[in-house]
């Protein structure tokens, strides 16, 4: 004779939640062993006899209580929604005046010093001064 089946598979047969290879299984084992079907028959009645029993009502404050964080909460107007943004939004753009205001305005404009380009003097950019004299430009800026 084969192994008797355990509660959780007789359970799980009652509640139909078997894969085919196992429903099938226990099946062939039930139809063979008068044991086993016993079990299945005082589970099925416990089953039964479970839903038979009347639910008592719960109590009002108890049934408030559980209930309280699945309300849904009250409509909010466009503003309490959106006044971070808003705000936000308004101190960036006074930010941006305030720091604008505070930087110079335009420099003088003034005709390009020739100065500039005495860095380079006469010799080619990259190229080595043939004497140590040579590589210092000696510029009299007034």
């Amino acid at each position: 004779m084969t192994e008797h089946l355990d509660m959780a598979t007789l359970s799980a047969y009652l509640d139909d939640e078997l894969t085919a290879a196992d429903q099938s299984h226990a099946c062939a084992h039930l139809a063979v062993c008068p044991q086993c079907r016993g079990t299945l028959a005082e589970l099925d009645k416990l089953s039964q006899d479970l839903r038979a029993l009347a639910c008592p009502a719960l109590p009002a404050e108890l049934q408030a209580r559980l209930q309280r964080p699945f309300r849904q909460p009250p409509e909010r107007t466009w503003w309490s929604r959106h006044w971070a943004h808003t705000v936000g939004a308004a101190a960036s753009i006074l930010l941006g005046l305030l720091i604008g205001s505070a930087l110079p305005g335009q420099p003088p404009s003034a005709s390009p010093s020739h100065n500039m380009l005495a860095v380079l003097g006469n010799a080619p950019p990259g190229a080595l001064c043939a004497r140590p004299e040579f590589c210092y430009l000696k510029v009299n800026l007034k």
